[in-house]
């Protein structure tokens, strides 16, 4: 066990165990409702002919994109980990001089992250495609339709719920409201209009929404 752990936290491991945990931490928020899973969002909209500059561009490029950043990232920091670990046991132990270790564990950090980028483009694939049928069915589609909360509150600046389609599948959305209407985890709301710019839904309760409909 020691030496599995000193493996993790040495150079170059150590470097990918830090930030492999600060993604568990980020995806433990995601879970219990306190984060959206696209926290860090680099949305475009690629029907699109001209060039797509900055970081999403390089993105596209990569073939990285159509998924939320937050799965690409974690991807690829899980990827890096594993290729730098299973060298770090297997091949830099075999090197003799300390010196040349150090050139090879510089060059297998590098190394293992390009690697790790590609193979998460040909992974996120099939992810892409079910993406991009989800954001054809979650934009007007679900106007008027219930919408589960899923995080622990929703206001002006933050908040996530379910939808379940026609077919039965749960698409995950972003959610706003006046922090006033008081929204919480298991409350149900009704989408009424979609932000196309930031991807996301205004949504009131459902009692308002009948009040509305009846009037």
């Amino acid at each position: 066990m020691n030496e599995i752990w000193n493996v993790l936290s040495s150079y170059p491991t150590g470097i990918y165990t830090i930030f492999l945990a600060m993604l568990l931490v980020l995806w433990l928020f995601t879970i219990i409702g306190a984060m959206d899973i696209d926290v860090v969002s680099f949305d475009v909209d690629f029907d699109t002919e001209t060039d797509i500059p900055g970081f999403a561009g390089l993105l596209h490029t990569l073939g990285l994109s159509g998924v939320p950043f937050t799965i690409v990232l974690t991807l690829i920091i899980f990827l890096a980990w594993t290729i730098t670990y299973l060298t770090s046991i297997f091949l830099t132990p075999l090197i003799p001089s300390s010196i040349l270790q150090f050139i090879f564990s510089s060059t297998t950090l590098v190394g293992s992250f390009i690697i790790a980028v590609f193979i998460t483009g040909k992974l996120i694939q099939p992810l892409r495609k079910l993406s991009n049928e989800n954001k054809a069915k979650t934009k007007i589609d679900f106007l008027g339709q219930p919408c589960k909360v899923t995080s622990l509150t929703v206001d002006d600046e933050f908040g996530q719920g379910r939808i379940s389609s026609n077919n039965g599948d749960d698409i995950i959305v972003r959610i706003r409201a006046s922090k006033a209407e008081g929204f919480k985890k298991g409350d149900i709301v009704i989408a009424i209009s979609y932000n196309k710019t930031n991807n996301l839904y205004q949504v009131i309760s459902n009692d308002e929404f009948k009040t509305n409909l009846n009037k």
